[in-house]
């Protein structure tokens, strides 16, 4: 009786599994006519007055601590002026050096660009959290030790204080919560890092409900991530390809989206470089109209920026050159490209590959101009909207309706 049962669960997933794909079939045949259909080139003035701009969709990640002196900084936020910078551990000595570099960063892009970029980090919490005790900065918890105590008003308190911390030191944008629903217990980057809330996707959406309400009471920005989830995987899209085909569940995945996404809690969302035939037999998650402009824009109606994962990650590395790859998630409609760093092993800028790939698709018409002005206008919506404490909705920490107790 119950392996019947099972056969009836997993019988009954895989038929809502197929009214999800089906749902966004028609979509996806439309964007495929138009890719078909003859490139059109821009307008020169169009190429012109977009063509110096495209840096402003850069998301980038630097080497060194300080501004002065740092030849590689002056060239982003002087020469490409790039909409924001990314901090890693690498660019950390203690609190009051990132509080410099943050300040210096702000003040000599303002300077030579007449605009601060956005500072970015991932502190997700636990493991995952650059902001770490080893360079002077408190403990956190994971979204995994969040999700075991099962108390949204102490998740909502954990994000304010990260959130808080984040602040402290002049960070605005904090790429998290991961809403990667983890029920795969094998998995090796999300569940086996401690970066999921659960395997039930109604607590994962509860918790990052919860978290989203917090760093907005503390005036940063977020992003969910990583869509269309990656919770199922059992391989790291660092080191390679990453095939879900088999293994993804869109009831399950998607739950967190949707809701927060009605919800109006998703500031941004990050994908994920995952491949799943059932969405798009070509390409995976980043590089896919069907999923980002399809189910994502079309099916679930998320109208913010979307931003790719790094794109120097080995799933896309070594499949794609970077330029390419770029070329491909702006058209599939990811507006905000993440480079975790900028210096090139040949010794190029990867801001510069990007940007010349970019000018050359706008140029012959792989990308268009609407397509790059619509990225451009949520970029400067987002950046000047900084995350605001916002009445919260049921089930959130200060108006927790139940407690997470899902069947």
């Amino acid at each position: 009786m119950l392996a019947l049962r099972r056969w009836a669960t997993d019988r009954r997933s895989r038929a809502r599994d197929v009214r999800i794909f089906l749902s966004i079939g028609l979509v996806v045949m439309a964007l495929a006519m138009i890719d078909g259909c003859a490139r059109v080139r821009p307008n020169p003035d169009d190429l012109a007055r977009l063509q110096p701009a495209l840096a402003a969709l850069l998301l980038v990640g630097f080497n060194g601590v300080d501004v002065d002196g740092n030849r590689e900084l002056e060239r982003l936020l002087c020469e490409a002026r790039v909409g924001g910078v990314l901090i890693f551990a690498r660019n950390i000595v203690d609190p009051a050096q990132l509080r410099r570099l943050t300040r210096g960063i702000g003040d000599r892009a303002l300077a030579c660009a007449g605009r601060r970029p956005l500072i970015a980090v991932d502190g997700e919490g636990g493991r995952i959290m650059r902001l770490s005790p080893r360079v002077g900065f408190p403990p956190t918890l994971s979204h995994r030790e969040l999700g075991e105590d099962n108390d949204f008003a102490e998740t909502e308190l954990e994000a304010r204080r990260i959130g808080g911390i984040l602040r402290d030191v002049g960070i605005d944008w904090n790429l998290a919560p991961v809403v990667d629903v983890g029920y795969n217990p094998a998995n090796p980057v999300i569940v086996g890092h401690g970066r999921s809330f659960g395997a039930n996707p109604r607590l994962v959406a509860a918790h990052a409900r919860a978290y989203v309400t917090g760093m907005r009471a503390a005036g940063i920005r977020t992003t969910l991530k990583h869509f269309p989830g990656h919770g199922s995987s059992a391989t790291d899209s660092h080191l390679g390809f990453v095939d879900v085909s088999d293994t993804a569940n869109a009831e399950i995945e998607l739950l967190p989206y949707r809701a927060l996404i009605a919800e109006g809690l998703a500031d941004s969302i990050m994908t994920a470089h995952v491949f799943n035939r059932r969405l798009d037999r070509r390409y995976p998650a980043t590089l896919s109209r069907a999923t980002i402009t399809g189910l994502l824009r079309e099916t679930l109606g998320f109208g913010g920026p979307v931003v790719s994962d790094d794109l120097r990650m080995g799933a896309i590395d070594q499949h794609y050159g970077l330029g390419d790859a770029a070329v491909l998630a702006a058209r599939a409609g990811v507006d905000v490209l993440l480079v975790a760093e900028d210096a090139l092993p040949d010794g190029r800028s990867a801001t510069a590959v990007v940007i010349e790939a970019l000018r050359e698709a706008l140029a012959d018409g792989r990308v268009t101009i609407t397509r790059i002005d619509e990225a451009l206008a949520r970029m400067r919506q987002f950046s000047v909207t900084r995350g605001a404490a916002a009445r919260p909705p049921l089930g959130s920490a200060a108006n927790p309706g139940r407690r997470a107790g899902y069947s």
